[in-house]
């Protein structure tokens, strides 16, 4: 029962982040933001919405990788290492396959037909996604997957969580945890300062400031200004299985946690406004580091304490987050270019683009689940 309820609220919790994933991607176009997108609103943008990717940029993929790697270590304990590998390597690889070849072509043709230069689609996919260009600021790299890096990265953890696994195996390690453990404090506090500094040493000794992307050994694609909270969220939450963490973590009193991360965003948000950007984002991998914790505990415990219930609508939208990660981009893109003629503030258009998207692409998730080569992947 304990377990039935655990994964209702993370479940929950699951569809609350695909529709913060949905918006971040919609106001891409309208926005102020870092980075480059498939389609750009030709007017004046919202520079506010800077803001809101700021804020969810500090820890939605995070709690993502979190709850990703809560369900690593029961998935390889349930089946073993071969058929780990195996499911793994089908639910990640396929749509991996599927963006190289399919997916990512298709928009960045799209973006390069209306952005610089007409051209058929079979000359650009030859010559733009596998070949080379005279001109190299339009060159499209294989493995560039777009949004599904972060399948990319749960595929490669898979590997090595899996070769880690059969390694203890071998060497005849134990994994049975005899107590559980409780979430201090004092191990919080030293987990935000040990993530401002690495993000700090990152950003700024290492040379990897936000928005900067890289492909590591020619084709691991990755931001490195935000991998130090991707990796270490992905590990806390397999030991957060294994050391049954969540049942402190989300005990009711740590929704104050919440206050704590909303509290320096909106420090730094007064700050920006009264004082000016250098004094808002002095020590913004720190500050960044407690949002990011206090907003991911805040949430874990609210969904437990006020959210820890399903039925079937919920139930089904959980279901379906996978699928909508996949397929949400190619119809935030088609609805961007289809309202560009309409003459709408940047504002109006982010709302409607946003409430759209948002159930084109649970619609278009639940449709092409129902066909059951699909369904085994998504």
């Amino acid at each position: 029962m304990a377990e039935r309820e655990r994964l209702c609220y993370l479940d929950n919790l699951k569809v609350f982040l695909i529709v913060l994933v949905i918006v971040h991607h919609v106001g891409q176009a309208y926005g102020s933001t870092g980075g480059i997108w498939f389609y750009s609103y030709p007017g004046e943008r919202v520079k506010p919405l800077g803001l809101l990717f700021l804020f969810n940029a500090s820890f939605f993929m995070g709690l993502f990788f979190f709850v990703s790697g809560y369900f690593f270590p029961a998935s390889f304990d349930r089946h073993g290492a071969r058929k780990f590998v195996t499911d793994k390597l089908i639910r990640f690889g396929v749509p991996l396959a599927f963006a190289a070849f399919v997916m990512s072509p298709l928009l960045s043709y799209v973006m390069y037909s209306n952005y610089v230069s007409p051209i058929n689609f079979t000359d650009f996919y030859i010559q733009h996604w596998f070949g080379y260009t005279s001109n190299a600021g339009t060159h499209q790299h294989l493995f560039n997957f777009a949004h599904f890096w972060f399948i990319e990265h749960l595929l490669v953890y898979a590997m090595l969580y899996a070769g880690l696994r059969m390694a203890l195996q071998k060497w005849k390690v134990s994994l049975s945890i005899s107590r559980t453990l409780r979430a201090r404090l004092y191990v919080i506090v030293l987990f935000i300062l040990f993530l401002g500094i690495v993000t700090n040493l990152m950003r700024t000794l290492w040379g990897f400031p936000t928005d900067r992307w890289i492909f590591l050994f020619g084709f691991i694609q990755m931001e490195p200004a935000h991998i130090p909270q991707y990796v270490s969220l992905f590990v806390i939450g397999v030991f957060a299985y294994r050391w049954s963490l969540l049942k402190s973590i989300t005990a009711p009193r740590n929704m104050l946690w919440l206050l704590a991360g909303a509290g320096v965003y909106i420090a730094t948000i007064v700050v920006l406004y009264s004082r000016g950007p250098a004094r808002a984002f002095f020590g913004w991998e720190f500050k960044e580091a407690l949002l990011c914790v206090g907003v991911c505990i805040g949430l874990l415990a609210l969904f437990k304490t006020f959210l820890n219930r399903t039925g079937s609508i919920m139930r089904a939208l959980s279901e379906n987050t996978y699928g909508v990660y996949i397929l949400h981009v190619p119809v935030v893109v088609a609805l961007q270019y289809a309202f560009s003629p309409i003459r709408q503030g940047a504002f109006t258009l982010f709302v409607i683009v946003s409430f759209l998207s948002i159930v084109g692409s649970f619609s278009a998730s639940f449709l092409i689940r129902t066909i059951p080569a699909v369904r085994r992947v998504l």
